[in-house]
């Protein structure tokens, strides 16, 4: 059988080779079948795809959600053309547009459509709004650039082979250096139109700008009225750890092309995106396409930005995108002077081979002899860009394979990059775990924790929102208990400020009782804050308190801009919202008292990436309940809290690097603790869990905090860091803060 197959494999290639042109050079495997980030040839091998077809399959291969809605629409109409209205047309670019911050968009088909879609739009704005003269105007392109091979697009290509014998090119273009605006100002005439260009060139090698280019880009753009056309077909939609690669600059170009995982890896969908000032110069007639905006591609386009956004895909690419790019590093440096660089963001890495001491399309074939699809561009750099359901499991599978091909070539060439480097394992190892818990290193020297915390003045159970609390039980000896809770609220405040914690005290204020779980405030970052929007009445009261504390510490320079999410969308602050600096998301939890919509509104006022969790179980209330971030990076938490989905992305993201509870740690709310350093404070720690938290290099705290438990909340809960930094703020802001805190 085995022999049959090989043999079948053969004339698959062959036949290709014989009836299909030869415009690619495909590595010399025979896909027979995929599922999500797995393949198998037609021999039955399994291959981990690391290629995702150039970005296309972004949410794996056939995801079950994307077939059925195909499928669905498949049973009612696919394609009508532009000529008549459809039912779904409308939803998809109303989401897509909302998405993208655009009034408008243009649905064509693949990206050089929407490329091409692209350069009409700025050739006839450029004419009929700017008033450069009919077939004069100019579009910037940079060189290295990548935008389909159209006979127009190559025209705008800098690179022979994509224009060799292919004249007559279309004139209109002058090119400038990828990241020098210099190099944009000489290539500027009164003609210019429109600058066209990729905020990361994909084709190029992943080549990121430098920092702040696209930003000055923006505001040269806007001086002197030149459209600021970018294209995300490969970048957009996740693929870089955010929605679009733009927002990691902050900008908003005046018009956006998107295209490949827009089709959700089963067609191709693309568009063009603007306002109306762009857009308009559209009309009945001045352009289209049989296929494009059709029912079964909008249906498909919809539910794919469903799915990104239910599955998490943009925080997961920043979280693993962040642990693929470290590995790869690592491997850099163990396998010098092999590899050039390591460049990328999110889950798009390149790594660049020396073309005299290392053949990347060798490397790649190597790979796939291991079981790893990879594909070599310019014939030097490797590409690692798997779909954005990928696992880190999966990740250091990959990379591991990678490490053992290029440690055995720099060994078979008897280069020495140091003592240091490591031996190569042999390939059928590198996936096995070591069963010793891995140590996270030291973490790097951060400003000590400022801390707000609200004294348990007026703290009582006196109403009932969540399972711990019994009004009735807390009746019963309420002295002791009130008691009991100041000197536990007395000692954790003195525990956090014995390891190097600044505490600003919130003032108590009588009928509010549940205000000492101060984390439910807000959610503080770089000095922005999310306030709280209570949904029980009983916490109502809350809000102005909060409000007028924070803008208290507003006026003190203490924090930056206060914010709130929409009315009607609820949200309890840090309880929901932990912030995961190693990783550079948000994680947050939602189904009790946060709504899932105010992601939204931490995204948007934080720029961060943010990974839902629906939390299943109605005695873990808020994601701090349990779920706990360590400072190496590692995840406490406990899984039945969570529904089946979110564990797997819980799984997903830490790895190796999750730590499990169990119930009884969990139910006396041990997990609701706070980390500062190698220092765990707890309220209850089993001895299993200590021994756990010791291996891994951690001290525990434990501070009796039972009364507190009795309303479903520990130390944490009583906590709101607000010194978290996850951008930065300008010097004169972090100055001003500084010295303020």
């Amino acid at each position: 059988m085995a022999i049959e197959k090989r043999a079948a494999a053969q004339e698959f290639i062959k036949a290709e080779a014989q009836f299909c042109a030869h415009n690619y050079h495909p590595v010399p495997v025979v896909v027979e079948r995929a599922r999500d980030c797995l393949v198998w040839d037609v021999e039955g091998r399994e291959y981990l795809d690391m290629m995702s077809a150039y970005s296309a399959v972004s949410h794996g291969h056939l995801h079950p959600r994307l077939v059925a809605a195909a499928t669905r629409q498949l049973g009612q109409v696919a394609v009508t053309s532009r000529a008549f209205h459809s039912t779904v047309l409308g939803p998809f670019l109303e989401r897509l547009c909302r998405l993208a911050g655009f009034e408008l968009a243009l649905p064509m088909n693949t990206g050089a459509e929407a490329v091409e879609t692209a350069i009409k739009a700025a050739r006839r704005w450029g004419h009929r709004v700017k008033g450069i003269a009919d077939g004069t105007a100019e579009i910037l392109v940079a060189r290295s650039n990548f935008h389909g091979r159209t006979t127009t697009v190559i025209s705008a290509s800098s690179e022979p082979d994509y224009k060799a014998g292919f004249g007559p090119l279309t004139p209109g273009f002058k090119f400038f250096d990828f990241g020098d605006m210099a190099s944009v100002r000489a290539a500027a005439s009164p003609r210019t139109c429109a600058v066209l260009v990729e905020p990361i060139q994909g084709e190029a090698g992943i080549v990121l700008p430098p920092p702040g280019f696209f930003t000055e880009l923006r505001d040269w753009c806007t001086e002197h009225n030149i459209l600021l056309v970018l294209d995300e077909v490969q970048s957009g939609l996740g693929r870089t750890g955010r929605w679009f690669a733009f927002e990691y600059e902050g900008i908003r170009p005046d018009a956006l092309i998107l295209g490949k995982a827009l089709g959700g890896g089963l067609l191709p969908v693309s568009a063009f995106l603007a306002d109306h000032a762009v857009m308009d110069v559209f009309t009945p007639g001045s352009h289209g396409s049989t296929f494009g905006g059709n029912a079964l591609a909008a249906t498909v386009g919809l539910e794919a930005l469903q799915v990104m956004e239910d599955e998490n895909l943009v925080a997961r690419s920043a979280a693993l995108g962040g642990h693929l790019l470290a590995r790869l590093q690592a491997v850099q440096l163990a396998a010098a002077p092999l590899i050039h660089a390591v460049r990328g963001r999110g889950l798009w890495v390149g790594v660049e081979m020396d073309p005299a001491l290392a053949d990347a399309r060798e490397v790649v074939e190597r790979m796939a002899a291991h079981g790893v699809l990879s594909k070599e561009t310019h014939e030097t750099v490797i590409r690692f860009a798997p779909p954005l359901t990928i696992g880190r499991d999966q990740i250091d599978r990959a990379v591991d394979v990678f490490t053992q091909i290029v440690l055995a070539m720099r060994a078979k060439l008897a280069l020495h990059s140091g003592a240091n480097a490591p031996s190569p394992r042999p390939l059928q190892e590198t996936t096995a775990m070591s069963d010793a818990p891995p140590v996270a290193p030291e973490p790097a020297a951060a400003p000590a924790p400022h801390l707000l915390m609200s004294p348990p003045d007026y703290f009582e159970v006196s109403y009932a929102i969540n399972p711990w609390m019994d009004p009735t039980r807390w009746s019963l000896d309420a002295r002791r208990l009130s008691q009991d809770a100041h000197t536990g609220w007395v000692a954790l405040k003195a525990r956090y400020e014995a390891l190097g914690a600044r505490v600003v005290v919130k003032p108590a204020a009588h009928g509010l009782p549940d205000l000492v779980f101060t984390a439910n405030c807000a959610v503080v970052l770089d000095g922005k804050v999310v306030l709280a929007r209570y949904l029980n009445d009983e916490r109502r009261g809350e809000e102005a308190h909060g409000q007028r504390l924070f803008e208290q510490l507003l006026a003190r320079g203490e924090v930056d801009s206060l914010h709130r999410t929409p009315e009607g969308v609820f949200f309890e602050g840090a309880g929901d919202a932990i912030f995961d600096a190693g990783r550079g998301i948000m994680w947050m939890g939602h189904g009790q008292r946060s709504s899932p919509q105010a992601r939204h509104t931490i995204e948007q006022v934080f720029g961060i990436p943010t990974l839902a969790l629906e939390l299943a179980d109605p005695r873990f209330y808020h994601l701090d309940t349990c779920f706990c971030l360590l400072s190496g990076g590692e995840v406490l938490y406990y899984p039945e809290a969570f529904t089946e989905a979110g564990r797997a992305q819980i799984r997903a993201v830490a790895g190796a690097q999750l730590i499990e509870a169990g119930a009884d740690d969990a139910l006396h709310l041990g997990v609701n603790s706070v980390c500062i350093a190698r220092d765990v404070v707890m309220c209850h720690c089993s001895e299993p869990l200590r021994e756990l938290l010791t291996a891994r290099g951690y001290r525990v705290h434990v501070v009796p905090l039972g009364s507190f438990n009795r309303s479903g909340g520990a130390a944490y809960c009583l906590t709101l860091k607000l010194n978290n930094l996850y951008r930065g703020r300008s010097a004169q802001a972090h100055q001003r803060w500084a010295k303020a805190a």
